[in-house]
């Protein structure tokens, strides 16, 4: 029993900085003596990602459609991959894409680029209209809004600013902003949108 209560102690150290429960715990190990381990700070964005390779979050709008899950991975300080999964009334989206960093203390301007696919899964009738306007008005054929039934390709360019909290009770944690412009590559119609999201780095 006592090794189990120590690994829930163990784990629930691991959670702490989602749940901002300060800037240092006290760990337990049996036979060990109590340590104390502080969360990782940083003096800037750099250093940020340099520490704290993986993102987890949430986003609305953007490459996902309506909200969606981001999974960032930190490769370097300067570049990372992200993966998202969206959903909206009427289709799903998954997608993946490069972002570059250009630096910066709290705030860390960035680029990326990346393709998101826009697909339906179950037959919901004709699309007349759809959560993100314009998608039904750009990029569906008329073929398409009829059946209801699509998968559209998309490419984009992004541009957008991040917010990291470097230290404190939140440290890790981020909110970006950013803009798209989404390419159909079946017939090259675009649309501009943006997206807010937030994720914590670990």
């Amino acid at each position: 029993m006592s090794q189990f209560l120590a690994r829930i102690f163990i784990i629930s150290i691991y959670i702490a900085p989602v749940l901002g429960w300060g800037q240092a715990v006290l760990v337990e190990e049996p036979g060990r003596p109590i340590t104390r381990q502080v969360l990782k700070r940083a003096d800037d964005s750099l250093g940020f990602r340099n520490m704290r390779k993986v993102g987890v979050g949430l986003a609305a709008g953007g490459a996902h459609g309506l909200v969606g899950i981001d999974l960032e991975l930190n490769f370097s300080p300067e570049t990372s991959l992200r993966a998202g999964f969206g959903i909206a009334d009427n289709y799903q989206s998954f997608g993946l894409a490069i972002k570059r960093v250009v630096g910066g203390k709290w705030f860390a301007p960035y680029v990326a680029g990346g393709f998101t696919r826009w697909y339906t899964v179950v037959d919901g009738g004709p699309t007349t209209h759809t959560t993100t306007s314009f998608l039904a008005e750009r990029f569906l054929s008329e073929t398409e809004k009829r059946t209801g039934q699509f998968a559209e390709t998309l490419i984009y360019p992004a541009l957008g600013i991040q917010y990291l909290q470097l230290n404190g009770n939140w440290a890790g944690s981020s909110l970006y902003a950013e803009i798209l412009m989404l390419l159909d590559i079946d017939d090259f119609n675009s649309a501009a949108t943006g997206a807010l999201g937030f994720l914590y780095y670990f």
